[in-house]
């Protein structure tokens, strides 16, 4: 019971709730049903830790970023409605996290202990889970405005990815904007999240800011290429929602 007074920290979703509501914008069912689904598991992740930080090989670090990718790929068809994108979605989120963590460990950069390997599995899978969201909102809606370029390019003998390179390519950079600002904005104006909560375990400072850097460039990596691998892999199911909705 001593620790509900964190629970105040609602009434943020209730000021949130209330401004999306004077200003119309028609997203506070998605509010209230996001923030009563994000208290249910990270409460039920914090039991789990218990347990998740004994692991200690990687078969079971693996075992568990799969379950985690399961559920952001699933919460992704779920977004954009289409369970063929399903595939493409696991299996750039579990190449983006795999292929950085791999590296990592055999360079000694991330140490083989459950507190590093697994948040910092789970941080890639969620960012990754969020680029592919922006990547396909965006790459749709230009998809949506270029639709008559894309058929004319179509109708002179290109193929239906040669088409839409342009579209694919300005949609992954779009994308990309959030993990740019991060690049140009960490240090100045302000302080990484996991800087801090090294520097709060008691960490040193410049071990800690290192480690953000570490986070930041794989990010950025992981970013660009789960976008990638996507629009390479259901291409043709973003453009028939598109050009279906158009």
């Amino acid at each position: 019971m001593e620790n509900l007074h964190y629970l105040l920290a609602y009434i943020f979703v209730l000021f949130s709730l209330a401004l999306s509501r004077a200003e119309g914008l028609g997203i506070e069912k998605e509010i209230f049903f996001s923030s009563l689904r994000t208290l249910v598991q990270l409460i039920l992740l914090g039991y789990l830790l218990q347990y998740l930080l004994k692991f200690n090989n990687f078969f079971e670090y693996l075992a568990v970023f799969s379950l985690m990718s399961l559920f952001a790929s699933l919460i992704f068809a779920e977004r954009v409605k289409s369970l063929k994108l399903f595939f493409g979605a696991f299996l750039s989120i579990s190449l983006s996290y795999l292929v950085p963590i791999v590296l990592l460990l055999a360079t000694g950069v991330l140490k083989s202990s459950s507190y590093e390997v697994i948040p910092f599995g789970g941080l890639i899978i969620g960012n990754t889970l969020n680029s592919l969201s922006l990547f396909y909102d965006r790459v749709k809606a230009e998809i949506k405005n270029r639709k008559d370029e894309i058929e004319a390019k179509v109708a002179l003998g290109a193929t239906l990815l040669q088409a839409l390179f342009d579209v694919i390519r300005d949609s992954i950079r779009m994308a990309m904007i959030p993990k740019l600002n991060w690049l140009k904005s960490a240090g100045f104006v302000h302080i990484p999240g996991v800087a801090v909560g090294m520097l709060v375990a008691g960490a040193s400072p410049f071990k800690a800011i290192l480690f953000q850097v570490v986070i930041l460039y794989v990010l950025l990596f992981s970013g660009i290429f789960s976008a990638s691998l996507l629009a390479f892999l259901g291409y043709r199911e973003i453009f028939r929602k598109a050009f279906q909705e158009s």
